[in-house]
């Protein structure tokens, strides 16, 4: 059993590089089951008083409780978390650091470890959460848990977000984005292993190269979906609102066809054919808005699984890196050398989960966008009859001397030209991230294939073979 002594905080620093990033892996109740060196370093506790201990032996007492309650009910349920997390090292010092938590999940999908990556927070986001801690914290004292919840939900929608899944979501993003030349991954210069263990993960580390390379790709077209479902976003409700103008325009042409009588009979013809469109077009709207929707949370998921992969290989990359150096140095024992096996392995399964997840939102994604780009094309044709009654409207509002036609006719025009710029506007960047969801399903195969040769080498350090 691990006990604390009583460590007062102390308003310094335990520094780590923005470059460096570090990990630690726990059971389901928070026991600490491994990590790297730069987690050791910096939280000042050796390799064997962390193993064994619970995590929040680091907690820092500036910590909101609410924070904690939230990354257990994430985690407890499957779901990855990302949360800016103040740390206390042995002696008392602090670190910030923003931490992505991801459940290792068993073949039946249920977590059976826990997984925390950490980096260093850098963004504006980072210098707005100091203040709104101290506020949960003071909500905490006063009110309680439950105070402390409805003051958070309060400041994220006075941000702006609907939910802690779009701010997590957001500041994944924009902290990775911040850090994408600090983080790179450096290649290893030539060495040499003389032992078989040192050659196995220097091969490793050569693979993990080209993971990262394709992960870059990958992180790349983040931007082409997110810049997709906004334009969706905004276009899309013009779109929706097609069919109600058409009808209105329907029912304004039929009232007044039937104020002229016999007069009023070619104006009644259009009119009805007006009210076919509503009806086509309504049945077309309907499906589209259905398959938008499903597109939107097919997209959301797959930026932040791809954001938490990105992660993911270059943790694993660092690692390997770090274990590289310290062969270069030292023998490592057969112990040692096991906990590196299963670190590889757990960081491994993460990276393959969530690669097959995204492969398979991305599949998903391929047929709705092409279904999204048939129901434009019906929307084309829609509005190319809508045209033609508008030119006939017209014509017909010449041969009378009532106005009200030719008004009528007008707006038809107005909703053609607004709706066909609506269309092409969505026609562009449609085509350009289809083509890219397209590439990044070649791509994720590709993971596949590079993350099973990982694991044939693996298998080399006679380890018992686990399935990928």
């Amino acid at each position: 059993m691990h006990y604390r002594t009583k460590v007062h905080p102390k308003n310094v620093e335990s520094p780590f590089r923005p470059d460096e990033m570090f990990f630690s892996v726990t059971d389901l109740k928070g026991i600490i089951l491994s990590g790297n060196d730069v987690f050791y370093r910096t939280s000042k506790f050796s390799k064997e008083e962390l193993i064994g201990a619970p995590h929040n032996i680091i907690r820092h007492p500036d910590m909101p409780r609410i924070i904690f309650k939230l990354l257990w009910d994430y985690i407890k349920s499957g779901k990855p978390i990302v949360a800016y997390v103040k740390n206390m090292a042995k002696d008392g010092s602090y670190y910030w650091v923003l931490a992505t938590v991801m459940p290792l999940k068993d073949e039946n999908g249920r977590p059976k470890k826990y997984i925390s990556i950490r980096i260093k927070p850098s963004t504006e986001y980072f210098e707005l959460i100091k203040g709104l801690y101290r506020e949960l914290l003071e909500a905490e004292r006063t009110g309680g848990m439950d105070a402390s919840y409805k003051l958070l939900t309060e400041k994220l929608k006075d941000l702006g977000y609907e939910s802690y899944d779009q701010f997590m979501k957001e500041v994944l993003s924009k902290e990775l984005e911040a850090k994408k030349d600090v983080l790179k991954v450096e290649t290893l210069y030539h060495t040499e292993h003389t032992n078989h263990f040192g050659r196995v993960i220097k091969r490793i580390f050569d693979i993990s190269l080209k993971l990262n390379s394709i992960y870059d790709s990958i992180y790349q077209k983040i931007t082409a979906f997110e810049n997709f479902a906004k334009v969706l976003q905004e276009k899309s409700n013009t779109i929706f609102s097609l069919t109600d103008y058409i009808r209105l325009i329907s029912l304004n042409s039929s009232v007044e066809s039937f104020k002229l009588g016999s007069k009023g009979a070619s104006f009644s013809v259009l009119s009805a054919e007006m009210r076919k469109n509503s009806e086509m077009g309504n049945k077309i709207i309907e499906d589209m808005k259905k398959q938008t929707k499903s597109i939107m949370e097919d997209m959301n998921l797959i930026v932040v699984l791809i954001n938490i992969s990105k992660l993911q290989i270059i943790m694993i990359t660092k690692f390997l890196r770090e274990v590289l150096q310290n062969l270069e140095s030292e023998t490592s024992s057969r112990e040692e050398q096991k906990d590196i096996e299963t670190n590889l392995r757990d960081l491994l399964l993460l990276l393959i989960t969530d690669a097959r997840d995204i492969a398979e939102t991305s599949e998903d994604m391929q047929s709705q966008l092409k279904k999204i780009d048939e129901y434009m094309k019906k929307l084309k044709i829609l509005i190319k009859r809508l045209e033609f009654l508008y030119l006939n409207g017209m014509v017909e509002s010449a041969h009378h001397t009532e106005t009200s036609f030719s008004i009528i006719f007008t707006e038809v025009n107005k909703l053609v030209e607004s709706t066909r710029e609506v269309l092409d506007s969505l026609h562009v960047p449609l085509f350009d991230v289809i083509q890219k969801n397209k590439n990044m399903i070649k791509e994720f195969k590709e993971v596949e294939g590079l993350v099973k040769k990982i694991y044939e080498e693996l298998n080399t350090l006679e380890e018992i073979p686990q399935e990928v």
